[in-house]
């Protein structure tokens, strides 16, 4: 799916649909020089390269060569998406900076140890039904496949990514408090990424609980590992309503075990959200639920039925990992976990310099990069270490 462009002014209007003077503000170059080397009236200098790449989420050697070709990952196949363009421009700079940050933690990750293979649970195979039917069945299937057994709710959605399925990344963006749920990517080039939103609804613990689930779906029903998976999560075409319907009822069968969702049908809306609620599931995905299989109809808000508030425990066990108390605050938000890690133990362990560093941190080296070392008690270079 790559693409070829004349110059860089059809990289900016086709493939990204920015205004000259978002670019301008989010790169540093004025509008004139932009207009210069869109007209191809100067030579593109490797500075210039360099920031225009990261905001147009494309290699920097490309912008250079005629024709402007895309890689056809899956950050390019997601910019050709309708959806792609009913977001704003600074969500879409912002999805491009995730794409960059996990094509960085791919990278890093190869300098770390051998290129381990994408090992996921076999889900593809086609099921029939309507597509919410076909979600619950597979969401029933990888518990059975993950052993997942009890009748009480997972505990963490978050360590149950972490803990059994460890070749799925899963990141967090400011993607805007009106922006998407989430984002998922998958291509060679970088390792299937969930990207969770930590603004807007997302904040709500038991919210973003769900969107993991639901992103959860789509890398393993949706991804043939083959083609790039590209999706954003709450922005669809109609054509894509059926993935999002399955997506949604993947991660309440995920969530909550059958003979539990069962057990609610004869039960008082009260009763039978209170019991769901339980189970970790946001309070619009039950009203949907018991709507839809049971014919239950829940007000609005909780609060006509007195069930208000989130539990300290959903809030601790859904805490995004890596966040709280990171010593940077200059670093964004998608390089201060798995990023931030993989970078320094490249750093601590010689395979990178400090200047590579702080590039793969997205911030100037002139910072204290070695407090990221203790954040994550690692110990830092060897010259380091003997010099102190």
């Amino acid at each position: 799916m790559s693409q070829s462009f004349s110059n860089l002014r059809e990289v900016r209007e086709r493939l990204l649909g920015y205004r000259l003077d978002f670019v301008s503000r989010a790169t540093g170059l004025s509008e004139d020089r932009l207009h210069q080397l869109e007209q191809d009236q100067e030579l593109l200098t490797a500075w210039e390269a360099e920031v225009l790449g990261r905001v147009y989420g494309l290699d920097p050697d490309s912008l250079s060569e005629f024709p402007i070709r895309t890689s056809g990952d899956a950050v390019t196949v997601l910019q050709q998406a309708d959806e792609f363009r009913q977001v704003s421009d600074a969500t879409r700079l912002a999805i491009v900076a995730v794409g960059n940050a996990a094509r960085t933690l791919h990278r890093l990750r190869r300098l770390l140890g051998p290129e381990v293979a994408v090992q996921l649970p076999e889900l593809r195979r086609r099921s029939e039904g309507a597509p919410h039917r076909q979600g619950s069945h597979k969401a029933a299937l990888l518990r059975r496949l993950l052993n997942v057994r009890g009748s009480g709710p997972i505990p963490s959605m978050r360590d149950f990514v972490k803990n059994n399925l460890p070749s799925i990344v899963v990141l967090y963006a400011q993607l805007g408090p009106h922006g998407p749920a989430g984002v998922t990517f998958g291509d060679p080039r970088r390792a299937p990424t969930i990207v969770l939103n930590a603004q807007g609804k997302n904040q709500n613990p038991l919210v973003r609980r769900f969107s993991l689930a639901h992103e959860l779906c789509h890398v393993l029903l949706d991804w043939n590992q083959a083609e790039p998976l590209a999706l954003l999560s709450g922005y669809l075409t109609e054509s894509g309503l059926e993935i999002e319907r399955r997506a949604n009822a993947f991660a309440v069968r995920l969530l909550c075990p059958e003979q539990m969702l069962n057990s609610v049908r004869d039960m008082s809306p009260h009763d039978a959200a209170k019991r769901l609620l339980e189970f970790g599931l946001p309070y619009a995905a039950v009203r949907l639920y018991l709507r839809n299989e049971t014919g239950l109809q829940l007000p609005r808000s909780p609060d006509a039925l007195g069930l208000t508030g989130t539990s300290a425990d959903w809030i601790d066990s859904e805490r995004p990992d890596g966040l709280d108390g990171f010593p940077l605050s200059s670093v964004p938000l998608e390089r201060r976990t798995a990023v931030a890690e993989a970078g320094a133990l490249a750093y601590s362990t010689g395979r990178i310099s400090r200047d590579a560093f702080a590039e793969a941190l997205g911030i100037s080296p002139i910072e204290d990069l070695e407090t990221v070392l203790d954040y994550f008690a690692i110990d830092p270079p060897v010259e380091l270490s003997d010099a102190a």
